[in-house]
């Protein structure tokens, strides 16, 4: 593979339906197949209280990123990547931001056969000597779920059981295979996973400062957590989302509880770095001032400015320079998950158990203001004027429709909306 190069699964519901496509990181910091197992023989729960062993990516990161590793004799804290000659995989316990969570991406057909079934195969118990043989292993699972259905979805559903496709059956009651979210699981008393990271958007994004894992305040909240809350069933075979949390999320981008990839609104990013492999920083964001009681789409600062317009002063110094571009916030549709299987015996004839995930399509369907003509952004940065404040779609819709008046074409111009 050379840098840069990745590559997806398709995930099939057994009647050639493409249901969702699980994503590797690209290389050198990710390989096929995107997801692994890694079962602890020795240890059922780590100093913190999560499971220490868990289904993950198959991601690799560098010595540096992990300040309680020693790079092996020969190494430097940069190496660890897989084009280094020394590849550090990311296990269970590594550090924040090692890239431990495999992506799945759902596709339109997820909503219309059922879900995205994935089989995991199973082996003989465990015989360690801390652990009672044939018991059951809790594994945590560590996933994205990617809005690419083409809709709005409302929430979601995880379900453990058997065949894909047509033929799932959900595993039921008194079985050797059990989904947790973790509630009031962790030795000692309380949650191993707070509500607020069991189902929850990018905290880079959304949530307040909590250092050293997120220094800086969510991009467009930066008080509380966005996503859903959820809960398992009595059964235990399913975690489902049971509501939304408050957050800007559901106000900035038109009511949406969780938007498709096609609707995924636009930034501004910065590569302060200019290394590929690190992600970028959103430093502005395409959309309706939430200032003004019209209808005013431009590049708008985050949370913590107010969503103030950026000056077109600002703009301007961004043109020209390669660091600055403009892409699709994609984390607005990246659902992270956090929950538990535990894994007992498994009927031989099978040895297999298979994780399904659901996405529910919502009531509310429609296409966000800001992805209307006359409101869309710029596809490149370029110079927008002199001095004041950002470039506003509305300024360019106004232009067009003076130019138009004067050709008395003026009904030509797009309806625009004078009040919200």
């Amino acid at each position: 593979m050379v840098d840069g190069e990745t590559f997806y699964s398709a995930i099939y519901d057994g009647a050639s339906n493409l249901t969702g496509k699980l994503a590797s990181k690209v290389w050198p910091v990710g390989e096929p197949a995107g997801v692994k197992v890694l079962t602890d023989t020795d240890t059922v729960y780590e100093s913190n209280g999560k499971p220490a062993s868990c289904i993950m990516s198959t991601a690799y990161h560098r010595y540096s990123d992990d300040s309680n590793l020693t790079p092996p004799s020969g190494a430097v804290t940069s190496d660890g990547f897989l084009d280094s000659s020394y590849p550090n995989p990311t296990m269970c316990d590594s550090a924040f931001q090692t890239h431990k969570r495999f992506k799945v991406s759902a596709q339109p057909a997820s909503l219309t056969s059922g879900g995205i079934d994935m089989v995991f195969n199973v082996s003989d118990g465990n015989t360690s000597a801390t652990l009672a043989p044939n018991s059951a292993t809790r594994y945590m699972v560590l996933q994205k779920l990617n809005n690419y259905t083409g809709k709005h979805l409302s929430g979601f559903k995880i379900q453990v059981g058997t065949g894909v496709g047509a033929a799932f059956t959900a595993i039921g009651a008194a079985t050797t295979v059990e989904l947790s979210d973790g509630a009031g699981e962790k030795t000692g008393g309380g949650d191993i996973w707070g509500p607020e990271d069991r189902a929850a958007f990018s905290a880079g994004l959304f949530g307040p400062a909590d250092p050293p894992k997120h220094p800086n305040p969510g991009f467009f909240d930066n008080t509380n957590r966005a996503g859903f809350t959820d809960a398992e069933n009595t059964n235990k075979d399913e975690i489902a989302s049971t509501g939304t949390m408050t957050s800007n999320y559901t106000t900035l981008f038109g009511g949406s509880k969780w938007l498709p990839a096609k609707y995924q609104p636009k930034g501004i990013f910065y590569d302060d770095d200019n290394n590929p492999d690190t992600d970028d920083q959103l430093v502005a964001w395409w959309g309706d001032n939430p200032n003004t009681t019209v209808e005013d789409y431009q590049w708008l600062k985050g949370d913590a400015d107010n969503f103030t317009p950026v000056p077109v002063d600002t703009l301007n110094s961004y043109v020209g320079n390669s660091q600055y571009y403009i892409g699709g916030i994609e984390d607005t549709v990246n659902l992270g998950l956090t929950y538990a299987v535990d894994v007992g015996d498994i009927a031989p004839a099978s040895d297999t158990f298979t994780l399904r995930m659901i996405p529910i399509a919502d009531s509310n369907q429609y296409v966000p203001g800001y992805m209307e003509e006359g409101n869309q952004p710029p596809t490149e940065l370029v110079l927008t004027g002199e001095g004041g404040s950002s470039f506003s779609a509305y300024n360019n819709t106004s232009l067009i429709a003076m130019i138009l008046g004067f050709l008395g074409l003026g009904a030509w111009v797009a309806r625009r909306k004078l009040s919200k």
